[in-house]
């Protein structure tokens, strides 16, 4: 898979892993990062930027975009999201206001600069 770095993805995720609390800690490190993710099926939804789309291990992926440009102390990191993990991978130039209203309604986050 070939994905060009810094594109604008919204990468759906097995909802189990995400729960992990390894990966929840890293997921939700701004919110509430005890907090189990709910949602309406075992599907999690996170919008990023990509790092790198061709490791054989995984999706390389930016979180914490748009809180580090609006709080330059806000620590951006790179995260792997294995392939077994991934479900699918929306590419766009920019998510709706729509599309990620209902992201945010159904659970999804760190989100990452969509502009």
């Amino acid at each position: 898979m070939n994905i060009e770095k810094g594109a604008s993805v919204a990468v759906v995720l097995n909802r189990n892993w995400a729960n992990l609390h390894g990966v929840r800690l890293f997921l939700r490190q701004n919110e509430t990062p005890q907090r189990e993710i709910r949602g309406v099926d075992e599907s999690h939804i996170v919008l990023a930027k990509v790092v790198d789309s061709e490791d054989s291990r995984g999706l390389w992926i930016e979180l914490n975009t748009d809180r580090h440009r609006e709080d330059p102390t806000v620590e951006r990191f790179s995260f792997l999201v294995p392939r077994s993990q991934v479900l699918t991978i929306v590419i766009a130039e920019a998510f709706s206001p729509p599309i990620r209203e209902e992201a945010r309604r159904i659970g999804f986050t760190a989100e990452a600069s969509q502009g």
